[in-house]
């Protein structure tokens, strides 16, 4: 006799009662539930939506947020067979144009509503044309549909380069690579994850709640914003409740150097630490070992740093280290001479346009990763161009109203190469523009312009075309005008021939994606293409005085 396949909803049939999940409350005060008492409500969920009519082939809207509402929310819509939708929470007014965006995608049979937020939501909802239901609090317990989902989810895509878009993931992609990641980090019944990241976003989805739970191991969820807001939370907890294994944005690191000073970290145990996965964008070696050096002396060691590489269309991770205690590998690249189709050259340290790129790792079981030249021919190893992406666990397409579906092989749209098998991410064909034949990357104007600003934060470089010519335009929040001029200098006495403009705008003007990445496209759009571009200028170095 065959053994089953284990899944997702595995914790469901036997809950483990010695597991559970913990959440805060935003104010450093946590609560657990047990995978017992979850399931209870998992099942009162699923006959809610069942009772409603809801089941097979339909799609149910829920809004992502890091509450043990959302969970039981997301395993009733699983348990009663239909397909959920994660939606981004924003403002009320943001808020409609979200949903209409997403009704229009999915045409979704009801959105599921905790108790509390099912009569607001009603008022937006309602009126575009989608029913709005509130979970159950108590009542019958439905015994689940008699076939799994054959779509798992529909998660959106962060929004880099374009409005967020429905990615459709079947079940047997999803499952897969949920238990894939068990195997890349080597996951078992002692292992304890703790995360801030953003249950609509694939990575705190899928990597740190769809993951723990297929496992039916313990973990401990706080929101974003008390993150940023209280980073020595997210330590703390990791050292309390033993914490194994975590996923951050890149940026969060820096993020965590800026906010923690080594003498509140008195106390702290991260020991057990085996796994701390960085992804979200273009990571800078030097953050990485800054971080490592500050959370050393309470046990963090240097081999639990694990840069990945993911998207939502795949899933999740398509790259990533596995834990090692040699050094993360990185290459010395002249960024400044890269071609596309042709090999990378290697920097000498110290050259104005030698940049450490980091190493991905190597693709996870069952996932390949080409580099395709403008033809979309593969290239060799150590050769420069567009990353591709094949293997299970590949979405079937993008949803708007009916299905764009994928090939074979996903064109990401970003750039970079292998060596060793091994990927190097270097940045966003997008992003970038060709200097004399030669790629310039927004990446590396970005670690220019933060390195020069009091405010790096608040800081984003933006590339494109000025009255017929490339430049690189600096945007900047809260800063003086003098600053914006010290960092539009900085940025231009190191790329010379390239027309630099620096904008001062209010704060809130920076748009970014769901993972903290700059929306660069978009901000391109509104701030340099709108006809306002005068008035927010405050140097321009084609203005300046030599």
């Amino acid at each position: 006799m065959t053994t089953p396949t284990p899944h997702m909803l595995s914790w469901l049939e036997a809950p483990p009662a010695e597991h559970g999940l913990r959440f805060s409350d935003g104010h450093g005060t946590w609560t657990s539930h047990p995978y017992t008492d979850m399931a209870e409500q998992v099942r009162r969920n699923a006959h809610r939506l069942r009772r409603a009519g809801i089941g097979s082939g339909d799609v149910v809207l829920l809004l992502g947020q890091n509450t043990i509402g959302f969970v039981t929310s997301l395993y009733g819509i699983l348990h009663a067979g239909a397909t959920p939708a994660i939606v981004a929470p924003a403002g009320p007014d943001a808020m409609v144009g979200r949903l209409r965006s997403a009704i229009d995608a999915v045409r979704p049979a009801a959105l599921l509503a905790t108790a509390d937020h099912a009569s607001l939501l009603e008022g937006v909802a309602g009126p575009l044309g989608c029913r709005v239901l509130a979970e159950a609090p108590d009542g019958p317990l439905d015994d689940g549909a008699s076939e799994l989902p054959e779509v798992a989810l529909i998660q959106f895509s962060s929004g880099s380069t374009s409005d967020p878009r429905g990615v459709q993931l079947p079940w047997s992609a999803l499952n897969a690579h949920v238990l894939g990641i068990h195997e890349w980090l080597s996951v078992d019944r002692d292992s304890r994850v703790v995360s801030w990241l953003p249950f609509y976003h694939d990575m705190g989805l899928v990597g740190c709640l769809l993951m723990p739970l297929a496992g039916g191991i313990s973990a401990s969820y706080m929101t974003p914003q008390e993150f940023i807001g209280h980073p020595l939370r997210w330590l703390q907890e990791m050292s309390g409740s033993g914490g194994t294994a975590c996923a951050v944005a890149a940026f969060s690191l820096g993020h965590i150097l800026r906010r923690v000073r080594p003498e509140q970290l008195a106390g702290l145990d991260l020991s057990r630490v085996r796994s701390v996965i960085v992804g979200a964008e273009r990571i800078d070696p030097d953050v990485l070992d800054a971080f490592h050096r500050l959370l050393a002396p309470s046990g963090l060691s240097h081999s639990t740093l694990l840069p990945a590489y993911g998207m939502a269309e795949a899933t999740l991770a398509v790259t990533g280290l596995r834990p090692d205690p040699r050094e993360i590998r990185t290459q010395l690249v002249d960024t400044g001479a890269l071609e596309m189709g042709r090999p990378v050259p290697v920097a000498a340290v110290g050259e104005p346009s030698a940049t450490r790129i980091v190493s991905c790792g190597t693709p996870l079981p069952g996932i390949g990763v080409d580099v395709l030249d403008a033809a979309g021919d593969p290239l060799p190893e150590g050769v420069f161009g567009e990353i591709a992406v094949r293997g299970y666990s590949l979405a079937t397409g993008y949803r708007k109203g009916g299905l764009t579906a994928f090939g074979d092989r996903h064109r990401t749209g970003d750039m970079g190469f292998v060596v060793d098998d091994e990927l190097y991410v270097v940045g966003r064909a997008g992003d970038g523009v060709k200097e004399n034949g030669r790629w310039l990357f927004a990446e590396d104007v970005q670690g220019l312009a933060a390195a020069a600003s009091p405010r790096p934060q608040r800081t984003v470089a933006l590339l494109g075309s000025l009255s017929g010519a490339n430049a690189a335009v600096v945007v900047m929040e809260d800063c003086t005008a003098d600053e914006a001029s010290g960092t539009g200098r900085s940025v231009a006495a190191r790329l010379p021939g390239l027309r630099v403009v620096v904008l001062l705008v209010p704060h809130g003007t920076l748009r970014r994606t769901t993972s903290g990445k700059p929306r660069r496209r978009a901000m391109w759009q509104e701030l340099v293409m709108s006809g306002d571009l005068e008035s927010r200028t405050v140097w321009d170095s084609a203005k300046a005085v030599p």
